[in-house]
């Protein structure tokens, strides 16, 4: 899915309370903040944003994340217990997110006076064709992985796309297509690593 991120000049902190403190005054959404100690190196902020209201998807949200590594970028990100179609297409993902996240930024710019707005990552990655299999498999990875933590189902997905893919991803080309979907680059690095460990054993079935 393309990446979101909202462009901000203020702490980015201050701007993921002012954003949670608007959603708190809608009864469509419900909140949960997770905030890193101020201490800590490459230190990550996250605000949930649950969205109640009406939805073809169900368990649908939003987060908004600041990371130390990218100054000056709010990234947003959009999950759903199951999207409809899942996995989501870009255009539905981005749908999700104009239509959830996006009017809680057009509250903050009136109340705050502002002109922030999305920058919605437009390219579509050129290299290795996918094959239909691998493509379902990397989407559904991709598109369901906490880019911040993977948890084991998380993990689940990604061995999956190696035990039952029959196309092995060039390492530089999948580090890029996880860059691409909100991983960070040590994140993409390390998985890219993860990834060709598994493939090797799975030549050669130790």
């Amino acid at each position: 899915m393309p990446g979101i991120d909202i462009a901000v000049r203020i702490e980015p902190r201050e701007f993921l309370e002012r954003m949670a403190d608007i959603a708190e005054k809608d009864e469509r959404f419900s909140v949960e903040r997770h905030y890193d100690s101020a201490l800590l190196r490459n230190r990550l902020d996250i605000v949930n944003f649950r969205y109640h209201g009406s939805s073809p998807h169900t368990g649908v949200g939003g987060q908004l994340i600041a990371r130390d590594d990218i100054p000056g970028r709010i990234l947003v990100e959009m999950r759903a217990e199951c999207w409809a179609p899942d996995p989501p297409t870009r255009a539905i993902y981005c749908a999700a997110a104009n239509g959830l996240m996006l009017p809680l930024l057009k509250a903050y710019n009136r109340t705050y006076s502002t002109r922030h707005r999305f920058r919605i990552q437009k390219a579509v990655l050129k290299g290795t064709k996918l094959s239909p299999r691998t493509k379902i498999l990397f989407e559904r990875f991709a598109v369901l992985a906490n880019t911040a933590s993977l948890h084991p189902l998380d993990w689940g997905r990604f061995y999956a796309l190696v035990r039952e893919g029959r196309q092995e991803l060039p390492g530089h080309e999948l580090r890029a297509m996880l860059v691409a979907r909100g991983f960070s680059n040590q994140k993409a690095e390390h998985l890219s690593e993860v990834y060709g460990h598994l493939w090797n054993f799975k030549r050669h079935k130790w």
